[in-house]
């Protein structure tokens, strides 16, 4: 017996086989990330700043600044017909290049899903340039943040990096919470391309990364961006208590 479907019904069925078919950003961990490159096919591209890219990079990669004005027009002139590979620090920025590069007709899109941090914590090479200018602005060590966590006095931290748009985006809110904070909880700042070992030494892959310490105990972290509003509860509620528990 003939079943006859709905022109809705239709409609939806072709919408779904529709999506299905798209090609979409291929997310990969960092040896699979070295095995595809080590094929030698395709374009491999770092989407940083050139300063970042001279402090480490994976050899034979080609370079494009992601906050350049003339980005999305530069990346558009990579080759169609070859695979291409990105990254960035932590995946984010080279995530939004593949997406762009998807939706303009590329069909083989790689992306090194948490980035260059975790590619070298994974003990994977990288190249250093020659005339390379370390960032040492709110350098840590990790004996240095080892001493710092086990105080007894509230220690807030907030793992940033340079190039990281949230992270630049709650600069001014931090800084503002330093002041008010002073004498209360200590607001410290770690840079994370700075602090490369103590990265790699507590496995830390992504900023913005914000964490509260007391004894070397985690009273609370956040990954990502938070309210100004949401961060100011949770210092009042830990002050408080630790203020009466002493």
């Amino acid at each position: 017996m003939l079943r006859l479907i709905s022109l809705p019904a239709l409609i939806l069925l072709f919408y779904f086989a529709a999506i299905g078919q798209n090609p979409t950003t291929i997310q990969v961990g960092s040896e699979e990330f070295y095995q595809l490159i080590s094929e030698g096919e395709g374009v491999l591209l770092d989407v940083r700043t050139e300063r970042e890219f001279q402090n480490g990079h994976i050899e034979n990669s080609g370079q494009l600044n992601f906050y350049a004005r003339d980005f999305r027009q530069s990346l558009l002139l990579l080759p169609k017909d070859q695979p291409v590979y990105l990254y960035c620090n932590t995946g984010w920025r080279s995530n939004i290049a593949a997406s762009y590069l998807i939706r303009n007709g590329y069909t083989k899109v790689y992306n090194l899903e948490h980035g260059i941090m975790e590619w070298e914590q994974a003990d994977f090479p990288v190249t250093i340039d020659p005339d390379a200018q370390p960032e040492t602005d709110d350098q840590f060590l990790t004996s240095e943040f080892n001493a710092l966590i086990h105080q007894d006095e509230l220690v807030f931290i907030d793992f940033y990096a340079p190039w990281c748009g949230p992270c630049r985006q709650m600069m001014p809110m931090i800084d503002s919470l330093t002041i008010e904070y002073k004498g209360r909880v200590n607001i410290v700042k770690i840079n994370a391309d700075a602090s490369k070992r103590l990265m790699r030494d507590i496995q830390l892959v992504s900023v913005p990364y914000l964490v509260l310490y007391q004894n070397g105990k985690i009273l609370f972290e956040h990954k990502g961006m938070i309210e100004e509003q949401e961060l100011v509860a949770i210092l009042e509620s830990h002050y408080n208590s630790w203020k009466n528990g002493k």
